[in-house]
This record gives C-alpha cells, structure tokens and sequence, in this order.
C-alpha cells in the first residue's frame, strides 16, 4: 500500500504521462474501447507497482514498458484481433515513443496555444471543422460562404498554426 507522498507522486507522474501513453496504445490497438481499457489496466498497474519504480529514472518509458505488456496480454487474449506483431517490433516501437513523446508532447501544447490565438472566421472553421467533425460542406452551409472557400481558409489557417507551432516549438528548444 502506498503512502500518502507516493499517492501523490504516482499521481503527477501519470497525470503527464497519461496522454502520451494513450497515444501509443490508441496507436497499436484499432478498437477504441479496448485501447481505452488497456489505458485503465495500465493505470491500474502502474499503481500496483508502483513501490517497484526507480525514481532515479525517467517515469515514462517504464510506463510505455507497462503499457506494451498490457497490450500484448490483450493481444493474446483477444484471438480475434488478426493484426501481426511481434515483441522486437513492440520493443522498438515502445522506445521509439519514448524518445519522441517529449517533442509530441511540446508541438502538442504549442498547437494548443496557437489555437487559441486565432479570432474570428477561421477560428470558428477550425473547431467546426476539428472539434465538432464537419465536413467542408456542412461548414459552408452553417457560414453561408462556398465549400471552396472553407477549404482555403482551412489550407490558410493550417499553415499559419504550423508556422506558428514551429516558432513555440523553435523558442522552446533555445530555451531549454
């Protein structure tokens, strides 16, 4: 059983892992549901082993590390899902998110923060088109304005979110 301290530990470590791990089982596991119980499970026994964790390593590889063994139980589990992987490209792929979910995960809040400085029409586009799902032409509908037009405003508003979030993701990295 874990004291109160390592409550709170476990908590603010999963609390900035959780996304990232999501990621990569949503990643490698097609049903959602599924992705999301193994999401749980791993949850679950990053808790239970919790009193096993190195501090003195970084926290999210060892919880990629539990997740991929999540997934491989629900795999032999779960005949049904006919995808073939085996456990030196799951090795792999584990380290290669671990590697790169810091920079995921900096373009991701810099996304956030570009998004959230967009005004007007195409910030309205945006989340008609991201957040709720609308296709072009239901948004064109809604807006009174030309399919076409949404699509270039889209196009425009895309690049100006990219250009931007490599600026966030640039400054960060000379900061760091």
């Amino acid at each position: 059983m874990l004291d109160e301290d390592q409550q709170i530990r476990f908590t603010q470590l999963w609390t900035d892992a959780q996304p990232t791990v999501s990621q990569f089982v949503v990643s490698l596991v097609r049903d959602p549901w599924a992705a999301r119980d193994i999401v749980q499970e791993t949850s679950l026994a990053l808790l239970r082993k919790f009193a096993e964790y190195d501090e003195s390593k970084p926290f999210l590889p060892w919880a990629l590390g539990v997740a991929k063994f999540e997934i491989l139980g629900h795999r032999r589990d779960a005949a049904r899902d006919r995808m073939i992987c085996d456990s030196v490209f799951l090795d792999q792929y584990t380290q290669a998110w671990a590697d790169v979910a810091p920079r995921i995960s900096n373009e991701a809040e810099a996304l956030r923060h570009c998004v959230g400085e967009l005004a007007g029409r195409p910030r309205t586009i945006i989340k008609m088109r991201y957040a709720e799902g609308e296709t072009s032409e239901t948004i064109a509908e809604k807006l009174n304005i030309t399919a076409d037009n949404v699509r270039t405003i889209l196009k425009r508003t895309r690049d100006v979110l990219r250009q931007c979030v490599e600026r966030h993701v640039g400054l960060q990295g000379e900061s760091a």
